[in-house]
């Protein structure tokens, strides 16, 4: 899915190809049946336990995608074992600038 789309997200600015993918990340999910047919082609369950944590699988995504927490409802879909969304800073962080 994401070498369809990764010639044009590459074409633009770092942060403007991160808005654009969460935008229709969040457009595809208003479809209805998307979610079931998301969950039927990348979920994985393969259970690990690693220092006393149970992950659904060992596939996790990092933090910094989902800074603001916005579509972590939509990426759970996508087989994750666990995802890790944004922190708490005292001042807004931007994004790199590559």
């Amino acid at each position: 899915m994401y070498n369809r789309i990764k010639k044009i997200l590459f074409r633009l600015e770092a942060e403007r190809a991160h808005h654009v993918a969460c935008f229709f990340i969040k457009l595809l999910f208003c479809i209805p049946g998307v979610k079931h047919l998301v969950r039927k082609k990348y979920l994985v369950k393969d259970p690990v336990e690693l220092l006393g944590l149970k992950f659904k699988n060992r596939v996790g995504l990092a933090a910094g995608f989902d800074k603001n927490a916005t579509i972590y409802k939509q990426l759970s879909n996508f087989g994750f074992g666990f995802i890790e969304i944004g922190t708490v800073t005292p001042l807004q962080q931007h994004g790199n600038p590559n």
